[in-house]
């Protein structure tokens, strides 16, 4: 008798440290087939490595956010969260996930080969909440080489230069597209506008609405005006129209580029992949255009925080950087993963002259930066806006200052709602 209560009690200690001993990772709209290879991975190193095994559940963009609030309002969090990098300060400020930097010691020599841009979604009052595995969100231009060819043109830097030969295309049958056209995400390339123009979403401070400043205002114009003087496209499946010369120009993320690689081989030698065009502003070249990729966190409530950083630290290391990216693209026809690693995106399969745009691209690009109002709120203010006047004919300029005072609202809204969780945000980081 006493045996078998000594077995059972050796058996029920194993199973406590077994279970001790994985790691929970949640990740965001990952396909099936990356998450493979991610688990795989992680078997064949970092658990060979550490010893700890890491069990992912992969979670779909259209309830992300719910699940990890609900998690952190139950407590039953896992360990690393991957998700949207402007959602990571969300929960931060909240006191779900912890700040990295102000934690872990090692966070600046972590990071320092990580494209720099995304730490604008991913920080608050100087707390950072979460580091970036890698880029897919970064959007560079596709070309039709052989049509601006016919009217002496091999490349668009500027978007004056793009208007200066874009009726001259139009007349015949070609336009262009901006990535998401007249879409619920158009605030992105409202963004690229904006930015190059100097403006932004909220002031320096984080206090007030970027919407009614000057810089801001004059972006959101010459975007309004793409469509309304300039007749850009609204809506058009974009790889067809790429194909059949409807379009000869067109902004998109990086799967775009995989996918015109595999699907459309009869435009071989015809295309180029190019940075988006930028506008002139004080002498220099201005050609900001969003980057930005899957940020990983880590729960308060996790009881493995030293582990957890240990997986990003290996998750985000340039070796496995190149090695997730190789295997992504070669297990999966059409794909393209991105390293956020500024070393590894020198070494995946791609030709050279497309590797040195996305590196200028993730150089010289941009983040939507982080502020009180939730995004998903933001960002339907320039949406509306773009709305209003596009398809309205209300002028550019009443609609954005329409909605920097709703945004303006809101912003106080939120600072009384969240000034409890500030200062205490801003307590421990005294400590």
């Amino acid at each position: 008798m006493k045996k078998r209560i000594l077995i059972v009690w050796v058996i029920t200690i194993f199973a406590i440290f077994v279970s001790a001993k994985t790691l929970t990772v949640w990740v965001t709209g990952v396909n099936n087939e990356i998450l493979n290879v991610y688990k795989e991975l992680t078997r064949e190193s970092f658990t060979k490595k550490t010893g700890l095994d890491v069990e992912f559940t992969n979670l779909s963009w259209g309830d992300f956010e719910n699940k990890f609030i609900l998690a952190a309002a139950s407590g039953d969090v896992p360990d690393v969260g991957g998700m949207g990098p402007l959602f990571a300060p969300e929960l931060g400020v909240r006191g779900a996930v912890i700040d990295l930097k102000a934690t872990f010691p090692d966070f600046d020599k972590v990071v320092k080969n990580l494209y720099p841009a995304v730490f604008r979604s991913l920080t608050y009052q100087d707390s950072i909440f979460g580091i970036h595995y890698d880029a897919n969100f970064s959007m560079a231009g596709f070309q039709r080489d052989d049509l601006l060819a016919d009217y002496g043109m091999k490349r668009l830097d500027t978007w004056d230069e793009l208007r200066k030969v874009l009726p001259k295309l139009q007349a015949k049958g070609s336009n262009i597209s901006l990535a998401w056209q007249l879409s619920t995400d158009l605030y992105e390339d409202a963004n690229m506008f904006m930015w190059q123009h100097g403006g932004d979403d909220y002031t320096p401070d984080l206090k007030k609405s970027g919407y009614d400043q000057p810089e801001t205002i004059n972006g959101f114009v010459e975007y309004v005006e793409m469509y309304t003087k300039h007749r850009i496209t609204r809506n058009i499946p974009q790889i067809q129209g790429f194909a059949d010369g409807s379009l000869f120009f067109f902004v998109q993320q990086p799967g775009w580029y995989a996918n015109i690689k595999m699907t459309r081989p009869q435009l071989t030698g015809k295309w180029s992949l190019v940075q988006v065009p930028g506008t002139m502003r004080d002498g220099k070249l201005d050609r900001k255009s969003s980057v930005a990729g899957n940020a990983l966190s880590i729960f308060k409530l996790s009881k493995m925080k030293a582990e957890a950083w240990e997986f990003i630290k290996w998750i985000t290391s340039t070796p496995i950087q190149v090695e997730l990216a190789k295997r992504s693209m070669a297990r999966v026809a059409g794909t393209m993963l991105l390293p956020a690693d500024l070393e590894a995106i020198t070494k995946i399969n791609l030709p050279a002259e497309d590797l040195k745009v996305y590196q200028k691209v993730l150089q010289e690009g941009i983040t939507s930066v982080y502020g009180l109002v939730a995004p998903r709120h933001r960002r339907r203010y320039i949406q509306f806006a773009a709305e209003e006047a596009i398809l309205n004919g209300v002028d550019p300029v009443v609609a954005i200052k329409k909605y920097a005072v709703e945004h303006n609202q809101e912003i106080r809204k939120k600072e009384s709602e969240y000034s409890r969780y500030i200062k205490k945000l801003l307590e421990e980081q005294k400590k």
